[in-house]
C-alpha cells in the first residue's frame, strides 16, 4: 500500500499586470525550496509534489513568497492522497491525489486555498482553518510577506536575527510586522 502524497496545484493571480520576468524566479525558488518535483505551466500554472508533513507550511511559503511582489497573489489547490503512477515530471504522474488537488483548485471561487483528500471531515474542518488563515494572510503588505517568508526560510532565527536578515534598522519592525500577521 503506497503512502499519502500531497500535490499542490496553483497559479499566480493578477499575473499579467507584472511581468513574468520578476515573478516567475520567485516561483521557481519558493517551489525548489520544497521540492524539485514540480512543473511550470500555460505561463502562471503551476503543479508540485511535496512532503505531506510540509503542504501546509508550504502553502503559506509560496503565498508570501509571491505576496512580496506589488499586485500579485496566488490561489492553491492542495490534493493528498495515493500516486498510482510516478513519473520524472509531475505532469506525467497521475493518482487520486493529483486528481484530489485539481478537483480542490477548480472548486476555488472567492476562497484562495482549498485542501482535498479522502477524508471529508478533515477536509471540512482543515478548509475552514485555511479560509481563516487566507484570510489574515491576504492582508499582508509585501514588508509582512517578505519577514513570513524570511521567518520560514529560518524557523529558528530570532527577531533580531530576522531583522538583521531582512536588513531592517529595528527588531521592532520585525516584532510588529509578526503581530500582524
Amino acid at each position: 500500500m503506497s503512502s499519502l502524497k500531497a500535490i499542490l496545484t496553483g497559479d499566480i493571480v493578477h499575473s499579467r499586470k507584472v511581468s513574468s520576468e520578476i515573478w516567475l524566479s520567485v516561483l521557481t525558488d519558493c517551489l525548489r525550496h520544497y521540492s524539485n518535483k514540480f512543473d511550470i505551466f500555460r505561463g502562471d500554472s503551476f503543479q508540485i509534489e511535496l512532503p505531506l508533513e510540509k503542504c501546509i507550511e508550504a502553502i503559506f511559503y509560496i503565498k508570501a513568497s509571491i505576496r512580496t511582489i506589488e499586485k500579485l497573489d496566488v490561489r492553491l489547490g492542495l490534493g493528498i492522497g495515493k500516486i498510482e503512477v510516478e513519473r520524472q515530471h509531475v505532469k506525467d504522474s497521475s493518482g487520486e491525489a493529483y486528481i484530489f488537488s485539481g478537483e480542490a483548485f477548480d472548486t476555488l471561487d472567492k476562497e484562495l486555498i482549498r485542501v482535498r483528500s479522502p477524508f471529508d471531515h478533515w477536509d471540512e474542518s482543515t478548509n475552514i482553518m485555511l479560509q481563516l488563515a487566507t484570510e489574515l494572510a491576504n492582508r499582508w503588505t509585501v514588508n509582512m510577506a517578505e519577514t513570513v517568508k524570511t521567518a520560514i526560510e529560518h524557523p529558528e532565527a530570532s527577531q533580531l536575527e530576522l531583522t538583521k536578515l531582512l536588513h531592517r534598522k529595528h527588531q521592532s519592525q520585525i516584532k510588529h510586522r509578526a503581530k500582524e500577521s
